[in-house]
């Protein structure tokens, strides 16, 4: 009996164990997550979580070179560790010459230890998302394309646009007329043992791109293929182009309607006062020719003012109708005018650097979390400070490449240079001087002092895009204000949009707390909206 209890006790007790260590992996695995999540937002645009360098170094091994307190330290202010002497700090910064961004206010410590943990132990992912089909996809080009964009994403958009931009590496437009299949197999798959054989054509992009080493990359010979065949044909790239002709404006006339409209309405005003006049002097001639034969004398209405003055007076119930109408009209008119007074849909004020959306949102794919950063964590979502733009632009400078912006090209280095100006940068020595002076940016968005909007509450707890209010930021080389931002549209927003409950802590406690006969009062549609949880309350926004 006492044999049996204590089988009995040791199975609970390791029943309970694997229940623990259960709960302990899966916290383990949830943390990996989350970091994962944090780096993958933060900081890909800088780093590879392999021993591969990017902008800034591999992090691969991180962990084992760094304590956790001295990485969270480093992360939140890395300039900070430098003018402090720490020695670690002085040499990567001596190493590299680029001031990390900071990140104080921007990720708390548990996300940074987050990171360090999903550092310590990141899951191997395969380096393309479908190897085997490749293989399968190659008997048709359209297929064979489709599968080398796939992998083009996964491995090359970090680094290069298929466009002639730079973005870390050199654009790759016409990179099929520029090398062989052969070469470029060799190239992609261990351009450091390339360059090592001397190959002329390898040591003149690795001298371009300040001794930069592209990493080997873990991909097959029928994976490239698909990604050569991606670069000289992209999906959609005729429709893509019919759209840029008719975006920029060259092929297609555009016409502006208002200022045809406004010329048609003063023509047609100064066409009918001529022919009242005429008609006037007919109607007074006729009258008098009329007075004579029949041996009066015509004493009626000489001028056109005068015969109006006699219409009035002889149609006063019908002049009344008419300024009545006239009057609610004009009214109405007032009103809606009023009402736009602080709109200013469709303002894209021209900026001191001309910054393209549509190159770093949309061609080069940069999250507007990199720049935008304080979206996540507090009310506005800031302007970066030109440090950030020094991350790539440290390295990526432009020359001889072109931009639209509004509609006209412009030289990409130019615009490259008023950053340098602007931190007082020399690019040949790579220092800065003392003469940095702020970039005047024009403010876009611009709400009244009474409206309280927090980007943190919409972005974090909302989980809205931010192309819900800015509209497709990322197809706007000058960027303007999308949505009116008016009461009214903030309103109908909230009435309409479903709030994202599904694994969103935020509301949690919210449910918990909710009677069901309301909670299944409000869940009739099947979606629970802002309006349904308080969002329509005045205090909300005006506080």
């Amino acid at each position: 009996m006492n044999k049996i209890s204590d089988i009995k006790s040791k199975s609970v007790i390791l029943k309970l164990s694997l229940i623990c260590f259960s709960f302990l992996f899966l916290q383990i695995k949830l943390t990996a997550q989350s970091g994962e999540e944090i780096f993958n937002t933060n900081c890909t645009a800088c780093h590879f979580a392999t021993a591969d360098r990017l902008v800034g170094p591999g992090l691969l091994g991180v962990t084992e070179k760094r304590a956790q307190e001295w990485f969270v330290k480093w992360v939140k202010d890395s300039q900070k560790m430098v003018a402090e002497g720490d020695k670690d700090a002085v040499a990567l910064f001596e190493e590299y010459q680029i001031p990390m961004q900071s990140f104080e206010g921007v990720l708390t410590d548990a996300e940074i230890i987050a990171v360090y943990d999903y550092l310590a132990n990141p899951e191997a992912k395969p380096t393309s998302e479908a190897t085997d089909e490749v293989a399968a996809a190659s008997s048709t080009d359209d297929a064979l394309i489709t599968q080398g964009q796939k992998v083009f994403k996964a491995n090359c958009s970090a680094c290069h646009s298929i466009g002639a931009n730079k973005v870390v590496g050199p654009g790759l437009q016409g990179i099929n007329d520029k090398r062989s299949e052969e070469w470029l197999l060799k190239w992609i798959k261990n351009s450091p043992e390339l360059i090592a054989s001397g190959d002329a054509d390898a040591n003149a992009i690795f001298n371009e791109y300040n001794k930069m080493p592209m990493p080997p990359q873990a991909v097959s010979d029928e994976e490239i293929r698909a990604v050569l065949a991606y670069i000289k044909t992209p999906p959609g790239q005729k429709e893509v182009a019919a759209e840029k002709t008719d975006a920029q404006g060259t092929d297609v006339p555009k016409d502006d309607n208002s200022t045809v409209m406004l010329i048609l309405l003063v023509v047609v005003i100064v066409f009918a006062a001529i022919l009242l006049v005429l008609l006037n002097k007919s109607r007074v001639s006729i009258a008098k020719a009329v007075a004579e034969k029949t041996g009066d004398t015509y004493n009626g209405p000489i001028t056109l003012a005068e015969a109006c003055k006699h219409l009035i007076s002889n149609n006063k119930g019908i002049v009344a109708v008419i300024v009545i109408i006239l009057f609610f009209a004009g009214l109405v008119d007032l009103m809606d005018g009023a009402m736009q007074i602080g709109v200013h849909q469709g303002y894209k004020p021209e900026q001191p650097i001309k910054f393209s959306h549509q190159i770093h949102a949309g061609l080069d794919k940069i999250d507007c979390n990199y720049c935008h950063s304080s979206a996540r964590h507090s009310k506005t979502s800031g302007i970066p400070s030109l440090n950030v733009c020094m991350n790539c632009h440290l390295y990526i400078k432009g020359e001889g490449k072109t931009f639209t912006y509004n509609g006209e090209e412009y030289p990409m280095a130019e615009e490259i240079q008023k950053i340098y100006t602007y931190l007082d940068f020399d690019p040949n020595t790579g220092k800065y001087g003392d003469n940095q002076t702020p970039v005047k940016w024009i403010k876009v968005h611009n709400l009244p002092d009474h409206a309280f909007f927090s980007h943190q509450q919409h972005v974090t707890v909302g989980k809205q895009q931010c192309q819900t209010c800015h509209g497709p930021v990322q197809e706007m080389d000058v960027v303007e204000q999308f949505s009116p931002l008016t009461m009214g549209w903030c309103i109908q927003c909230h009435k309409e949009t479903s709030v994202a409950t599904q694994g969103n802590g935020y509301y949690d406690d919210l449910h918990s707390r909710m009677p069901e006969e309301f909670k299944n009062k409000i869940m009739q549609d099947g979606k629970i909206t802002v309006n349904e949880i308080g969002g329509m309350e005045c205090a909300k926004c005006h506080y």
